[in-house]
């Protein structure tokens, strides 16, 4: 935006010198090339929000989702590097549970106020807020409904799949895509991180049956190490 207001800001000095060296022909032209560029401008946090809108209007449709997912992680060159397997379980608004199950067993727990990241191999937990952890951890978006999450993304559509792009150059990702047809059935997803390493989850035994609120509960394993980022940050 800088730099096109930038941008913006030589052609208006050219069109209103005082030296009156541009033309007729050249002032239309310049006046042309200005007003497309502002329609670009404006056009494009617009079609942000319609796409955004749009994914939120699908996700609305379903409060409850189980499924089982497959996971290929692939490094930057597009080589597979490891495979895995895990459970989601989502209940709007705000309920979130990931469950890694192999290679390594892990536990991503959102009960709308902390983000709960549980590593059972090295018996270890962190704890954030929802709203300092959601720049790094997108999933929570599949089933938030707060404004201030969604605003830390731009999102584009193609289809039915969505792309949200974190606005934030510190984030650990780089790209989350979101599979999701028309009546809100989500079919998939995947993340591109940073360093180019990429996560593909691909979903199977979809159902939409009530899921009991103590799943999205979190309590820390006694002898397991706490690390918790809220005192941190608040």
């Amino acid at each position: 935006m800088q730099k096109t207001t930038k941008t913006l800001s030589k052609i208006t000095n050219v069109i209103f010198s005082p030296l009156g060296a541009v033309s007729k022909t050249k002032f239309q032209k310049t006046s042309l090339f200005l007003t497309a560029l502002l329609g670009l401008t404006l056009a494009a946090p617009a079609a942000f929000a319609d796409a955004a809108s749009e994914l939120q209007n699908r996700l609305q449709k379903v409060n409850t989702f189980s499924a089982d997912f497959a996971q290929n992680v692939s490094s930057a060159n597009g080589k597979q590097v490891q495979s895995g397997s895990g459970k989601i379980q989502i209940k709007r608004p705000n309920l979130f549970r990931m469950e890694n199950k192999t290679p390594q067993e892990t536990q991503i727990i959102s009960d709308g106020k902390t983000l709960w990241f549980y590593d059972p191999f090295v018996e270890q937990v962190t704890a954030s807020w929802v709203s300092d952890a959601v720049n790094n951890t997108p999933f929570v978006l599949l089933t938030s409904n707060e404004k201030s999450h969604w605003q830390q993304y731009n999102v584009s559509q193609n289809s039915d799949t969505f792309v949200l792009k974190p606005k934030a150059k510190n984030s650990n990702i780089k790209q989350f895509d979101i599979r999701i047809d028309a009546n809100g059935v989500l079919k998939g997803f995947s993340t591109i991180e940073k360093d180019g390493q990429s996560n593909l989850y691909m979903l199977r035994n979809i159902n939409n049956n009530e899921l009991a609120e103590s799943l999205f509960k979190f309590s820390v394993p006694k002898g397991a190490e706490f690390d918790d980022q809220r005192k941190k940050k608040k």
